[in-house]
């Protein structure tokens, strides 16, 4: 048997056995693509009622991602080339076996019902593995140039296997990877599932990731100095320049690997999430009636999309007179609240929270909506949407009564041309209403008016009915922050989940600096301490930013705390420092289906690469100056 083992080892490293092996593998990529597209022929041609094909063109017009023909063809050549690097590092054969022995153990986990999740499991396990030690070879082989620089980036690789601590990190990874698709109730909404999975997945990866590249990019660099081993490396000798250069570029292909498994690893459940049933089917996109569910159109339109936001305007400023005035108000009770003397100002910081809690209260008016009467809002900045032809989504949610689950709220919506839908709709809930663009007149406005109840038609016209057939009155209802908006579609899910993992790339590398820079001056310790603050300060900014807007600076008897103060002065200063950083947000934006566009990429991408240009050359100067390899004789 080893003898066998021995000669089909021999084999898969000869030249013929690559140039053959490579052959099938085209020819195989090539057949997955082609045989699609003869299949998609031909299977379009079979849909000739009018019936089907109305339905056809509705679930195409929803559809907001790229041409399946395209996301075949790339899913074909990514394989191929992860193909073509097994195959010319000599293991085709050893991952054709392992492949081989992998189903073997999980076909028969897949046969029962009991054990389903368990084969699926270990098939996610073995593929994420298997793309993770493919993928770490062939960056090895890119770092395989001549030069120091390229030297280095290789010896950080092989030490990012060696180390306990990065193996740890790495399986950690790869088991959230293959068990979190299994976790999520199916009785849940598909939407909620997708937006649940996203959301975990693509942030757990992140964290994982980042939390590793911050000890290892400072274990790499302090270790080296602790131990002495630096000095085989500086003795050669090594410019600061290209040892810094080479520490990074090797945690940053390191990094890249690891994303390009978890990125993958989350495409490929996120579109398995996708073809299963929503609610109100009884299989992926089939209903019985034939229309298109809510929960189907939601997940198309709202959450695999790379959709653009308009929110209502605004008729008033927060720079309007009404809030000079309330804030005039405010002043001269806390003065005589306290006894001052006429002309008594509070700080500037105290004068600016209350304009914003006045601003606030009337921004919570303008999103609410008495019982059987209506509001207008009107949504700008639609002209592309327009043109574009293709359907708007309004996403809405309503609050009211503390959102009991029992209660169920009439909503009409009376659009221009006096187009009347109403709906019953549950609390708390986000709801959608696909409009048609031709609502949007030539200046780009889209005016919509909510109704709290049903219109009904009374003495001629029209009149708003608010209780329910038991007799139950609504109340008051509002819509949150962000609560009704416009949303259409402004690219690909694709591309816009491609965008989104090259931002994360980027964050990450600027996060390895940031510990290398550490760990030049620091003992290995203190540099993971200020990395890891330095990345949690930088992950929350934007929730420092907000909270900042209600922060006060008083202490509980009235007067201006300095402690307080200096708290407010600090949390600005970082805000200000990572607001480019927290701004970017591409979690967020994938999970939520909105565009992170090449504009808002390029910019965050531009500012944290400046940044990381700045401390790389910080570090150069720092460890250029240190004396590494001195002997003192003893």
């Amino acid at each position: 048997m080893l003898r066998v083992l021995g000669a089909l080892n021999r084999a898969q490293a000869t030249l013929v056995f690559k140039v053959i092996a490579s052959v099938v593998a085209v020819l195989a990529a090539l057949g997955v693509a082609g045989g699609y597209a003869l299949f998609s022929a031909g299977g379009s041609s079979e849909a000739s009622t009018p019936e089907a094909q109305q339905r056809l063109e509705l679930i195409g017009r929803m559809l907001q991602s790229s041409d399946p023909m395209v996301l075949v063809g790339g899913g074909a050549g990514a394989g191929l080339v992860v193909a073509l690097i097994i195959i010319w590092l000599g293991l085709a054969l050893t991952y054709l076996g392992l492949i081989a022995l992998t189903l073997g153990v999980a076909l028969p986990l897949l046969m029962f019902d009991a054990t389903k999740d368990y084969g699926v499991m270990a098939i996610g396990v073995v593929a994420l593995t298997c793309a993770f030690a493919a993928l770490l070879q062939g960056m090895r082989l890119v770092f395989s140039l001549p030069g120091p620089i390229f030297a280095i980036a290789r010896n950080v690789l092989a030490e990012a296997v060696r180390l306990k601590l990065s193996v740890v990190f790495i399986v950690m990874l790869v088991l959230a990877m293959a068990t979190l698709p299994q976790v999520f109730d199916s009785d849940n909404p598909l939407r909620y599932r997708m937006q649940s999975f996203l959301q975990y997945s693509t942030g757990g990866s992140f964290w994982i990731i980042a939390l590793l590249t911050l000890f290892f990019s400072a274990g790499t660099v302090a270790f080296e100095q602790r131990d002495k081993t630096i000095w085989q490396t500086m003795t050669k000798p090594v410019a600061a320049w290209k040892y810094i250069l080479g520490k990074w570029l090797g945690v940053a292909g390191l990094v890249a690997v690891l994303l390009a498994v978890s990125a993958s690893g989350v495409f490929l459940a996120a579109e398995y999430f996708r073809r299963l049933p929503a609610f109100g089917e009884y299989a992926p996109y089939q209903t019985h009636s034939g229309d298109v569910s809510e929960d189907r159109m939601i997940l198309e339109t709202q959450v695999l999309a790379a959709r653009s936001s308009v929110n209502p305007g605004l008729d008033f400023s927060i720079a309007d007179e009404r809030f000079d005035r309330a804030v005039e108000s405010r002043i001269e009770q806390e003065r005589l609240a306290r006894q001052e003397a006429p002309g008594w100002r509070p700080p500037m910081s105290e004068t600016n929270r209350w304009r914003t809690e006045a601003f606030n209260e009337a921004v919570q008016q303008f999103l609410a909506v008495e019982p059987g009467r209506g509001k207008l809002y009107t949504f700008e900045g639609l002209g592309s949407a327009r043109d574009s032809g293709h359907p708007l989504a309004l996403a809405y949610r309503v609050d009211a009564e503390g959102n009991r689950p029992d209660r169920f709220y009439q909503v009409s919506f009376m659009l221009p041309g006096n187009v009347i839908v109403t709906r019953e709709i549950g609390l708390g809930y986000t709801h959608t209403l696909e409009i048609a663009p031709e609502f949007i007149d030539p200046q780009g406005r889209l005016v919509i008016q909510v109704i709290n109840g049903k219109l009904v038609p009374s003495g001629g016209g029209l009149a708003a009915m608010f209780a329910d057939d038991e007799g139950l009155i609504q109340q008051t209802m509002s819509f949150p922050p962000g609560g009704i908006q416009i949303s259409y579609s402004a690219g690909s899910y694709h591309m816009n989940f491609f965008r989104v993992m090259g931002v994360l790339w980027v964050k990450l590398a600027f996060l390895a600096i940031v510990a290398i820079f550490a760990a030049t001056f620091m003992s290995y310790p203190v540099a993971c301490l200020v990395a890891v603050g330095v990345f949690f300060m930088a992950e929350g900014a934007g929730f420092i930013s907000s909270s900042l807007q209600v922060y006060s600076v008083k202490g509980n008897d009235g007067d201006i705390s300095m402690i307080k103060v200096a708290v407010a002065s600090v949390s600005h200063a970082v805000s200000a420092m990572f607001s480019v950083y927290s701004d970017l947000r591409p979690t967020a934006r994938l999970v939520d289906g909105r565009l992170l566009g090449w504009g808002d990429a390029a910019r965050g991408v531009s500012v944290l690469g400046i940044a990381s240009a700045i401390l790389y050359l910080a570090s150069v100067w720092i460890f250029g100056r240190r004396e590494l390899a001195i002997y003192s004789g003893h």
